[in-house]
């Protein structure tokens, strides 16, 4: 019996570990619907352009300069940044979820909870600068959608 609540627990806790490792994670309702302002917004130059100043500013400290999560502040929370750069990880999560990741910040759960650090960018970037982040962080993967 003891056997089977350990085992029980392990794979809990593998679930959970494959959840903040980039699993899949329940975007709420609130954002949904959440969607880029244009068609072409994504891969606009202005719009690159003005994500990549956002991204150097406000991201580059934590995710690192190629958005692989090294940047001299990522290690001081216990979850690590996500690794921008890689396209297994970013191509499999939709638009809403990067909106929702980037508006909420450490403050959605199940990162919150995990110790996450990152801000609600929401208060502090207007929704059109919050998507032109997303569109620059896209980026640094090698797919634009």
């Amino acid at each position: 019996m003891l056997r089977l609540v350990l085992a029980c627990g392990v794979c809990l806790w593998l679930l959970a570990a494959c959840d903040s490792a980039g699993g899949e994670s329940v975007v709420p309702a609130a954002y949904q619907n959440a969607a880029p302002p244009s068609e072409n917004f994504l891969t606009e130059t202005a719009n690159l352009e003005a994500g990549r100043e956002l991204f150097n500013d406000h991201c580059a400290t934590c995710h690192g300069e190629s958005g692989r999560g090294d940047g001299l502040a990522g290690h001081t929370g216990k979850l690590k940044p996500a690794n921008l750069a890689d396209p297994n990880g970013v191509a499999r999560k939709p638009l809403n979820y990067w909106f929702w990741r980037v508006s909420e910040g450490g403050r959605a759960e199940p990162f919150h909870s995990q110790g996450s650090v990152m801000p609600a960018w929401k208060y502090h970037l207007s929704e059109t600068e919050r998507w032109q982040v997303i569109a620059y962080a896209l980026s640094l993967s090698g797919g634009a959608r």
